[in-house]
């Protein structure tokens, strides 16, 4: 919002839209407010600062595929270089039955996204913010949003360095996760979330990565053995800790764990 359109009067309704207590809300006294102006982060090209090690960083991470770009559409190039690497998964092309040309022809066409200096990438790029009815251009959350419309059989989640890495926006749930890395200016994609915060496991549910399965407990586990979807197939009795469990594999699990906890100490 321009500063000449930031008056008392909407800053005063802003304070009536999100007050709690009362219904009304009455100032009888003078008032200092003191305004903090956040920039909301965007993407468009590389934009070099002065972090040490950040490019060594992400050259190393094999969990990261970098997306070189001359152009503002680094955040429509990711998008489809992570989509395309998403619908080439070997497990989806099995339970679609594709044979193995198939597969080869596709594994190409994934490389041809991949590769900046093919011109493919670009042309997807420029298709993807035509379908989505983006403009060309830097790109921040707004326009992430507008991709998400689009892409509706895809979560977008944006990991933020300048927020620590945590997330700044995910999208509605879907089994199809995209998952990409917003870093001065610029996106990349993130292929494998426990790579990329150097962890054993992350949680798609709560979004947060783990070392130990058993010290991580989202509203989707079981409260038993602490893993997810855990179904009830036939209670097992544990002679140690007297709980019962939901199947021979849930009481497993919990024995390992268990173990495991043991061990550590």
């Amino acid at each position: 919002m321009p500063r000449e359109r930031l008056t008392t009067e909407r800053v005063l309704a802003e304070f009536e839209r999100v007050i709690q207590s009362n219904r009304h809300f009455h100032l009888n006294e003078s008032v200092d407010v003191n305004i903090v102006h956040v920039e909301m982060p965007h993407g468009g090209r590389h934009t070099k600062r002065a972090e040490i090690n950040l490019e060594k960083h992400l050259m190393k991470k094999r969990s990261i595929i970098r997306i070189r770009n001359n152009d503002q559409l680094c955040l429509a190039r990711a998008l489809v270089v992570a989509k395309a690497k998403i619908d080439n998964d070997p497990q989806c092309l099995a339970r679609a039955l594709v044979v193995a040309k198939a597969k080869i022809e596709n594994d190409s066409r994934d490389r041809q996204i991949r590769n900046p200096e093919r011109p493919l990438q670009a042309r997807l790029a420029r298709e993807l913010h035509q379908n989505a009815a983006v403009p060309l251009g830097p790109c921040g959350l707004d326009e992430v949003k507008q991709f998400q419309t689009y892409l509706s059989s895809y979560q977008i989640n944006i990991v933020s360095k300048d927020h620590q890495n945590a997330l700044i926006y995910t999208g509605p749930d879907q089994e199809k996760r995209i998952y990409l890395y917003l870093h001065d200016n610029h996106y990349d994609v993130i292929t494998k979330m426990p790579g990329f915060f150097e962890r054993s496991y992350y949680c798609h549910t709560c979004k947060k990565a783990y070392d130990h399965r058993e010290d991580h407990l989202c509203p989707n586990a079981c409260q038993c053995c602490r893993f997810p979807d855990c179904p009830i197939e036939s209670w097992v009795h544990c002679n140690d800790c007297n709980r019962m469990f939901k199947s021979q594999a849930c009481f497993d699990r919990h024995k390992q764990s268990a173990e495991n906890r043991s061990v550590r100490r």
